[in-house]
């Protein structure tokens, strides 16, 4: 008998959409992850501009993710004109985007994870209980919007960040106040360990896992120029393409990827299983203490891994500030360079995964053509494969049984509202 179960509106994700499942008795007989919010056409809207122009532009693809994209675009502009930015600009934009990830994290962590797994529909609900952690993951992501505010010039879309470098460094003050919120907030962040460790991931969700994360180089953090692969593969940036393999879906406006006939996974759990053992500090402790609830296989082990992360967010802030006021702050200007036709290419690491942006100039600096692939859009057929097996194993069980795994799954993922790639109905 086919039955369907729908789910109209996925709550505690950023953006509208649905999945649809067909099941015939106890087997799957489709899936189909629909992404119904309309595209979005940036790559169309940056061709003909000039590259000073382009990262002002996609920045505003994502108000989550607008760092992330940022220094994803400053980078492939850089790339391709072969800007050396100097190493105080470096620290700056790493401190940039762990603060990024700080606000992101917080946010998905507290607030639209953690009431699946204590028994909430949703924050508001969860506050009447654990107010006290509801307002300190208020201030945790606080703290990561005031590294964004001081850097970039303001919480969302800010202008400071340039190619070549930072139209503003910030003062000295500012960095220690930074310094003083991250010491003040460590105690969130190891709160967020201390309650994901105590969940554990439901096995209707374990699948075999492709994953793929930034090789960060000797430290952990969010930049790199290869890939890794959890099948032992390393690719340079400029090869993205041959893991995405963008295709055209007929019932999703975002494309879905696959490497090598494989759906995969990227995010904080791939991060951590690919480059964990690159932590340090106390987030390093905890990875070790912890590690065997880093499973590759169950994506649900992805919210724990983000509670790790903010660890090192907070930890590396720290550090980077540290770095910042040690060598004295120069008021730089922005590295010059010449323009001509040319490609480039640039990875990074955003909250969700890894982002790509990827852009031709002619000799005047202006976009020809454009490619943007979001770390969502990434994920979209590999939640189409943990549809699958969630609703093939637990098809015995009740409607409303199968539509709360799917979602608690879904949401473990972290989708984007930026990315128009969002969730669920059951058909």
């Amino acid at each position: 008998m086919t039955k369907t179960i729908k789910i109209e509106e996925l709550t505690r994700v950023e953006g509208h959409g649905g999945i649809e499942v067909t099941l015939d008795g106890d087997k799957v007989k489709d899936v189909k992850f629909n992404v119904f919010e309309g595209p979005r056409f940036f790559e169309s809207l940056i061709k003909t501009v000039h590259y000073e122009k382009i990262p002002d532009i996609t920045r505003r693809i994502c108000a989550i993710c607008t760092a992330s994209h940022s220094l994803a675009s400053i980078g492939a502009i850089e790339n391709a004109f072969k800007v050396k930015p100097t190493p105080q600009t470096n620290t700056l934009r790493d401190l940039l985007i762990h603060g990024e990830t700080i606000e992101s994290h917080a946010l998905h962590v507290y607030m639209l994870a953690l009431p699946d797994f204590l028994g909430f529909p949703d924050a508001f609900s969860m506050a009447s209980e654990h107010l006290d952690a509801v307002k300190m993951a208020l201030n945790l992501k606080k703290a990561g919007n005031q590294i964004h505010n001081t850097l970039s010039g303001r919480e969302v879309h800010g202008m400071n960040e340039r190619v070549g470098g930072f139209s503003k460094v910030p003062s000295q003050q500012e960095l220690l106040d930074i310094r003083t919120s991250m010491e003040e907030v460590m105690p969130v962040a190891e709160l967020a360990v201390k309650l994901l460790a105590d969940v554990v991931p439901p096995k209707h969700n374990v699948s075999e896992n492709l994953l793929l994360a930034l090789d960060s180089g000797e430290r952990f953090g969010y930049m790199g120029d290869h890939i890794l692969t959890s099948a032992g593969e390393r690719v340079h940036e400029t090869e993205y393409e041959k893991l995405t393999n963008e295709q055209v879906i007929k019932h999703s406006y975002a494309k879905f990827s696959n490497y090598k006939g494989k759906t995969f996974m990227v995010g904080a759990l791939p991060r951590l299983h690919l480059n964990g053992d690159k932590l340090e500090g106390k987030a390093y402790e905890l990875y070790k203490q912890h590690k065997e609830l880093i499973d590759r296989n169950n994506t649900i082990s992805n919210n724990f891994c983000q509670a790790i992360e903010l660890v090192h967010d907070v930890e590396r802030c720290i550090m980077d500030v540290d770095e910042l006021l040690s060598n004295g702050l120069d008021d730089e200007d922005l590295v010059e360079f010449d323009v001509y036709e040319s490609r480039g290419i640039n990875a990074i690491e955003a909250p969700r995964g890894i982002l790509y942006h990827d852009y031709s100039f002619d000799d005047q600096g202006r976009i020809t053509k454009a490619n943007i692939i979001t770390p969502t859009a990434q994920n979209a057929a590999n939640i189409e494969k943990d549809v699958r097996v969630i609703a093939g194993n637990l098809s015995g069980s009740s409607d409303e049984t199968i539509k709360h795994a799917i979602e608690v799954m879904a949401r473990a993922y972290d989708p984007c509202i930026s990315c128009s790639v969002h969730l669920t109905r059951l058909k």
